[in-house]
């Protein structure tokens, strides 16, 4: 039985999208693919989210990438990209009624250390009883070894976890261990359906 519901926080909790974003910084289309190729699909974001880079190297690695003429910009994004990410406001009353209905929650996000400049955006954070971050551990989804990891740390029976996660790799890195999964694509009544499937007490 379904005791404890997992929740991804990227494009589950909070909207992350940096092509989205990256308009606050630049609208010359070039510019844009500069910067995003450079730091948000780069290699070095996921070291940056895995903890394994600091924000110091991650900048000097991204400089090396970029003209002059964006070093600035770049320093910029690199403060307060952050800023840009927007709760799924919907998400709250789900996260409300889990709790209410006596589910353990638990975060388990890809992310680096710049989540404690922005967690207060989280919609319903204050009912989850632990919170399971990459850059504390030094792994990454959909590497089975975070899973083993976090289901230790908080002593939880994989089948007795349901894990909401955007990324389909991620939903099944961890079915493998046990745990079942839905790949949240933005529609919240699709994910009632599925938790109700489970026999998740929602409504």
């Amino acid at each position: 039985m379904i005791q404890s519901i997992v929740f991804d926080m990227g494009n589950v909790l909070i909207r992350y999208n940096p092509e989205t974003f990256i308009n606050n910084y630049t609208l010359d289309s070039a510019e844009q693919k500069e910067l995003l190729d450079a730091i948000f699909y780069a290699g070095e974001w996921q070291e940056y989210d895995k903890g394994t880079l600091t924000n110091n190297e991650l900048i000097d690695r991204v400089l090396l990438k970029l003209p002059d003429n964006l070093h600035e910009t770049a320093r910029t994004i690199l403060s307060d990209w952050y800023t840009g990410m927007t709760p799924i406001s919907e998400m709250e009353s789900i996260i409300s009624q889990l709790n209410q209905n006596g589910y353990n929650l638990y975060l388990l996000s890809n992310v680096s250390q710049d989540f404690h400049q922005f967690k207060h955006i989280i919609p319903g954070l204050n009912y989850f009883e632990g919170i399971f971050l990459s850059s504390d551990w030094k792994l990454i989804k959909p590497d089975p070894e975070i899973y083993k990891l976090f289901f230790a740390e908080f002593n939880l029976n994989p089948e007795d976890c349901f894990f909401v996660d955007d990324l389909p790799q991620n939903i099944r890195s961890a079915e493998k261990l046990g745990m079942k999964g839905h790949v949240f694509d933005g529609d919240i009544d699709k994910l009632k359906e599925h938790l109700k499937k489970e026999h998740i007490n929602i409504s």
